[in-house]
């Protein structure tokens, strides 16, 4: 009996060093395998021998560090949950960047997700890697994304403490339904269903101080659906009721065409004026997210409508100008 106990134990440390081999470019070393494996620093050099002489993966060492060598034959990728979540965070970034369905994109996807054996794509996933391994580890943060990414994945409630732009910290109970990045804000979303308000609303990741499972399942038969939730949503804000406000926005002629190339909003509506000025109409749940963005047009835009919107970024403009009197004096 406690020789199958540790044939089983060695093939799960096995299985464990190859997966966390993977998951690395710089390297680990035999110290830190130990310690992650909760091994002998012998044992892990057994482990090693072990893919190497028996499964032929090809394992080396650099500067006393272990990594997955270059000419590794590795099996079809098998994705955790955190990588599978990791992923599907980044295929939502580039389907929001994209106006229409790009066979190009998802042709790259699928040769990416066979295997990485383009020279030039291998590097720069490796260099992006690297840059992943050198950042700061938060374990605390970690934790608590994992608790909300684990509830998403299991659709089960979560306790959550959560502290809003103001500073204000609450206790809430969510329902989490999918992850949308703001790539303009840097920052992860969570929609989910809150049990506080009754409504579906959006929560920052970062701002999400604790997370605690309740155990306890999404209720029978609940449904949703990712574009009707966001379709008339600028950013994370969701509307209430279908609520939406119509936007006019007049471009001067000189950046007419940036504006048709840009990425706009679903329900956005192009004219030409006669002068070549663009008149742009769209319908948004709030115009509030959509300031930063008509700002960075500077005196190029014009907002025509709503009325709170355009006295907004009046507002903005006359403060920005106020700093600036003495270079318009001079």
């Amino acid at each position: 009996m406690p020789s199958q106990y540790e044939s089983g134990e060695k093939f799960i440390r096995v299985i464990q060093l190859y997966q966390r081999l993977c998951d690395t470019t710089v390297g680990l070393t035999t110290q830190q395998l130990s310690d992650e494996l909760e091994v002998s620093p012998r044992s892990v050099q057994r482990y090693i021998a072990t893919l190497r002489d028996s499964v032929g993966i090809d394992i080396e060492d650099v500067d006393g560090r272990w990594r997955m060598g270059a000419y590794s034959k590795l099996p079809a990728m098998q994705l955790d949950r955190y990588q599978a979540v990791s992923l599907l965070v980044a295929l939502r970034l580039l389907h929001k960047m994209r106006q229409d369905h790009d066979p190009g994109l998802v042709g790259a996807l699928a040769q990416i997700a066979r295997a990485l054996t383009l020279p030039t794509v291998t590097e720069y996933v490796e260099q992006t890697i690297a840059d992943a391994e050198r950042r700061p580890k938060r374990q605390e943060r970690r934790l608590v994304e994992r608790a909300v990414i684990d509830a998403l994945v299991d659709r089960m409630q979560v306790e959550i403490g959560y502290r809003d732009s103001n500073g204000r910290e609450s206790s809430r109970t969510i329902e989490p339904y999918f992850i949308e990045p703001r790539p303009e804000g840097r920052a992860l979303y969570i929609f989910a269903f809150d049990h506080a308000s009754g409504e579906v609303r959006s929560f920052r990741m970062d701002r999400i101080v604790h997370a605690h499972p309740t155990g306890l399942p999404f209720a029978a038969g609940v449904r949703f659906d990712v574009g009707e939730l966001t379709a008339q949503s600028w950013g994370i804000w969701l509307g209430t009721g279908g609520e939406s406000e119509e936007v006019r926005l007049r471009f001067a002629r000189e950046v007419a065409w940036k504006v048709r190339d840009a990425v706009l909003h679903n329900s956005a509506v192009l004219e030409e004026e006669e002068q070549g000025s663009l008149l742009v109409t769209l319908r948004v749940t709030s115009s509030v997210e959509m300031r930063p963005w008509i700002l960075g047009w500077g005196g190029d835009v014009e907002v025509l409508a709503p009325e709170n919107l355009r006295m907004a970024i009046a507002s903005s403009v006359r403060a920005a100008s106020a700093h600036y009197v003495d270079a318009f004096q001079g």
